[in-house]
């Protein structure tokens, strides 16, 4: 059989017709879970049965079908009568192979031979988890819980990772590699703490829009249907700007493109926000009334807001003075909505006047110094203007390295077209050691054009259809006082128990607001958190691993992850996996990773289990107001388990207390919301949910025609005041940063922080300035650039860029899927032909990229949608058909992560290190490595099994290994 025969028509066909035998087989592996499926909607024909669900391949969360015949999935299906419209690509096609992979994990499994040698034998769940709940409980009671790292990957659901994160929390840990710090959490980090939830990936309002800010974001690479919204968009006559380095199908579709030099993105958002503001669409009533922006700082004393506490005896650090212009007196914003300083109640976020009488006309002054008890203050707006004048189309065209008239023309289209512009933004922007810095750049920007909360702007609060997200998974225990005692202990005591305690001070460029010249500068790495909560990055914990810095790593449990192949330093973190006494790996399939640990347990695919579903990371109206079920095709194969499952049962051998009985006690908790959902979004029980399938919420914005800001549903979680949510600011949940008390390095003592429960939006962020970044955003020359190292231009001249998202595949996933390999064949680097002349390189040659770190291997695709001069590399390659004991099936030879060092500088607040630098390429004359599938034939290897073959496969010695020397073995 041809496999171009499926690769050409399976876009197309797999939509009408079934899958071939050979690709699918024709015997059920296991019966048909009819429980399961009661009640799901699913009909027959013909003994089939069309179960609706959701796919999991990436963070679009397509709605789709699936046809299940003799308790095996035959072919997939989009649903067109939900948001993504009948939408799919490849990858969602591609399940089948997924589901009966014969690479798959199907028993749990421990390492009989030497980490790595791919020695395995198969033993029970209850060997499994009794020998894991003994190791850790030793590694705890000898060495500390905190001791124990907990790790979880990105994209299966934010449901699972809530559950792996609470029982680690419980237990004690607090070390992870993070996942999101890669690609998120700088940007919801910094904006849960501006103004209390995100939208720079997710919000955007592309129906209504009449332009499409795309900031190095491919918009077909997760989710069809978000293109379909763009063409839609510009059918009606909206524009479409893209900015990003490659010329990316985005880019080909774009009515203006900027092909920005890597990194200097910052230049570029502070000229947008310079000549917003200076312009007749800055948004200035939502600046004076509904930011910080009038409030004082405290520039010369402690550096925070000020506060009446700062200026009277006995004052309260509840009040936030300003000046009143409608009476011309002092007056102060009462923050105090808790009233637990007693200006509370009624006159909590009101202005008050110096005797605590309510000023409701108040009208308090953007601008002005003021002298108070014989100091001068000027309002965090003056701080603001003073910092983004210098920041010109002039100058940001020279940093990024575009044409004056192009920006000018890109800024001005953006302008004109708000209160009704959007913007959405790819993750390659947060692959920076400035990621916190600029996704508040981004945030100042759209506030200031007038785009929170606009028809056709951003949606700034997300709207689940059931006002409850996975994260009242947590915060529903946490709040009734079911927080264990060991994880109180080390929130406490995170300072000492972080494995971020060293990363200290570190060197970086700051371009001078001035003079825009680059200066070394020293910055406070904060201690960096994950979600708010006590947790590492991947450098930090690393060196833990590795090299007992701060302290020494010793359990691990690791679940749906794969850092060898997505951290930076790949060779140390194998170096820790090696040093670890005790580590277990939750996963589908035989990882590089996994290969390492000591007990392998198997997951359950995506889509043989329940869940309660919506599109993850950068969508718009209807899609992030949708929940949909993802419901399971047929029972999980073999012994796998559901990754919650898997969560709750190994609790009990911990004696962790995880509140919810079970998923779905969550999942009904979930589904049925808040007593102020409306009636109609409600659903009684997860059960009712399966039978509607998928419930779409609201735009609270369009319903109340207001914003949410002026309605209260900002703060929905809190007291429905207009206003932000603030909850997330301030040292609450554990987080590590500069500390009262701690001495920076030229001798200040960092001063007590109040808390700044406000209400305000805070473009000018105390959370920031205290986590190291400054309070306002600054642009920060990444650390191996032409400008930050002019003495490796000799021997690495060309700029080096990775992780452009592939069609293909998911991060690690789908190199062991036939049609996905097929598809695309090769790790590939993108080099502009008049580059590759220079090094004798051809069309498909495979060439070495070296940094002075590392070199890899990648296959060479000529292209002029690179600029000569810049390279371009994939990420997350490895190569399952290789065995273990060669170089881990393959995690290091075509591995982009471990061309860079792993020693910072780091983001503060997150941790995310440089993904990019400097190289030389030229050609590999030994060829593409060895061992790996170079023909449509070999990939045959990769077929799924035959429902017999499945059933005579015990694993009883572990998962049989395919290979391309001589096929199974």
């Amino acid at each position: 059989m041809s496999l171009k025969m499926s690769r050409r028509g399976f876009v197309k066909a797999t939509a009408a017709a079934t899958a071939s035998t050979l690709l699918l087989g024709s015997q059920a592996a296991t019966a048909f879970a009819d429980d399961a499926a009661e009640g799901a909607k699913a009909t027959s024909s013909d003994d089939v049965k069309i179960i609706p669900s959701a796919c999991r391949q990436c963070y679009g969360r397509c709605a789709l079908f699936g046809h299940v015949k003799d308790g095996r999935l035959t072919k997939i299906e989009g649903n067109p009568d939900l948001f993504s419209e009948g939408t799919l690509c490849g990858r969602a096609f591609a399940i089948p192979q997924e589901l009966y992979n014969p690479l798959r994990v199907r028993y749990p499994q421990k390492r009989v031979g030497e980490k790595g040698s791919g020695q395995w034998k198969r033993i029970t769940w209850e060997e499994a988890y009794q020998e894991a709940a003994d190791r850790y409980t030793e590694i705890g009671e000898k060495y500390g819980w905190h001791t124990i790292a907990h790790q979880y990957g990105t994209g299966r659901d934010m449901l699972q990772f809530q559950a792996i994160n609470k029982l680690w929390l419980e237990l004690g840990s607090t070390a992870t590699f993070g996942v999101g710090n890669l690609c998120w959490v700088g940007s919801y980090f910094t904006s849960q703490r501006l103004y209390g939830d995100e939208t720079q990936y997710t919000g955007w309002d592309g129906n209504n829009t009449d332009c499409i800010l795309i900031w190095c974001r491919q918009e077909r690479s997760r989710g069809y249907y978000d293109w379909l919204t763009v063409k839609r968009a510009q059918e009606r006559g909206a524009k479409v700007i893209c900015v990003d380095p490659r010329y990316t199908c985005t880019a080909s579709k774009a009515d203006l493109w900027l092909p920005i030099r890597p990194g200097s993105d910052m230049a570029l958002v502070l000229a947008f926000i310079n000549e917003i503001i200076h312009s007749d669409k800055c948004a200035n009533d939502f600046a004076r009334f509904c930011t910080n922006a009038p409030f004082f700082i405290d520039e010369e004393g402690t550096g925070y807001q000020l506060r009446e506490s700062m200026i009277k005896e006995g004052g309260n650090e509840e009040l936030y003075p300003a000046w009143d212009e409608a009476h011309d007196q002092l007056i102060f914003w009462s923050g105090d909505w808790q009233n637990k300083q007693g200006v509370g109640g009624p006159k909590a976020f009101q202005w008050l006047d110096a005797e605590g009488n309510i000023v409701a006309d108040a009208k308090p002054a953007l601008s002005g110094s003021r002298e108070i008890n014989g100091k001068t203050y000027r309002t965090s707006w003056d701080i603001l203007v003073e910092h983004v004048t210098p920041w010109t189309i002039e100058r940001a065209a020279e940093f990024c390295e575009l044409p004056e008239d192009k920006i000018r023309e890109a800024i001005q289209t953006y302008i004109d077209a708000s209160p009704h512009a959007c913007f959405c933004r790819g993750q390659k922007v947060e692959f920076s050691i400035n990621t916190s810095g600029i996704s508040q750049a981004f945030t100042i920007m759209m506030a200031l054009a007038g785009n929170f909360d606009s028809k056709g702007g951003q949606n700034i609060g997300r709207e689940p259809a059931t006002g409850y997200d996975s994260f009242m998974f947590d915060v529903v225990p946490n709040k009734e006082g079911r927080m264990g005692k060991r994880r109180m202990e080390t929130a406490k005591n995170i300072k000492k128990l972080s494995v971020c305690q060293n990363t200290g001070y570190q060197q970086i460029l700051v371009a001078d607001d001035a003079t825009g010249e680059l200066r070394e500068t020293t910055q406070n790495s904060g201690g960096q958190v994950i979600y708010g909560q006590q947790g590492g990055f991947g450098a930090a914990t690393t060196k833990a691993m590795a090299k007992g810095d701060p302290f020494q790593i010793h359990g691990y449990w690791q679940q749906t992850s794969e850092p060898i192949l997505s951290i930076e330093g790949g060779h140390e973190i194998i170096e820790g996996f090696k040093n670890l006494d005790f580590f277990v790996n939750v996963d589908i399939y035989m990882t590089p990773s996994g290969e390492l640990a000591d007990i392998i347990l198997p997951a359950a695919h995506p889509n043989e289990v329940d869940r309660v579903e919506w599109a993850h990371s950068g969508h718009g109206y209807p899609t992030s107001h949708t929940y949909l079920i993802r419901q399971p095709f047929h029972e999980p194969l073999g012994e796998c388990k559901d990754d919650m499952d898997i969560c709750f049962e190994f609790a009990k051998y911990m004696d962790v207390d995880m509140y919810w009985k079970d998923k779905y006690e969550f999942f009904d908790y979930m589904v049925k919301g808040p007593e102020t959902l409306p009636q109609q979004l409600s659903c009684a029980s997860f059960e009712e949910f399966r039978e509607r399938i998928s419930v779409t919420g609201v735009e609270m914005a369009t319903v109340k025609q207001a914003p949410k800001y002026e309605t209260g549903f900002m703060r929905k979680t809190s007291d429905f005041r207009p206003g932000f949510n603030t909850m997330y600011r301030g040292n609450k949940m554990g987080s590590v940063y500069r500390f009262p008390g701690t001495k920076t390095p030229d001798g200040k003592v960092i001063p007590a922080h109040p808390q700044s429960d406000n209400g305000k939006m805070e473009m000018w962020s105390e959370d920031l300035l205290l986590y190291g970044n400054g309070p306002l955003p600054l642009y920060i020359e990444p650390p191996i650039t032409p400008l930050a190292r002019p003495d490796l231009l000799e021997d690495f001249p060309y700029t080096l860029i990775t992780g452009g998202r592939s069609h293909a595949f998911f991060h690690t996933e789908y190199r062991n899927s036939p049609w996905m390999r097929e598809v695309h064949m090769f790790p590939t680097v993108d080099i502009n032909p008049a580059t590759a002349a220079e090094h004798g390189i051809a069309q498909d040659d495979w060439v070495w990229i070296e940094t002075y770190v590392d070199k890899i291997r990648q296959r060479a695709n000529l292209t002029e949608a690179i600029k000569s001069g810049m390279i371009h590399v994939e990420h997350d390659w490895w190569f399952p058909e290789r065995e273990a004991t060669d170089d881990l099936h393959g995690a290091i030879d075509s591995n982009c992560n471990v061309l860079f060092e792993n020693n910072g500088p780091y983001d503060p607040a997150v941790g995310t290190d440089n993904y990019g630098g400097l190289c030389k390429i030229y050609k590999a004359e030994e060829g593409a490595p060895k061992n790996i599938c170079m023909t449509e034939e070999d990939l045959k290897i990769f077929l799924p099994m035959s429902a017999d073959a499945i059933a005579s496969d015990d694993q009883a010695d572990g998962v049989r290994q395919v290979t391309v020397k001589g096929g199974a073995k």
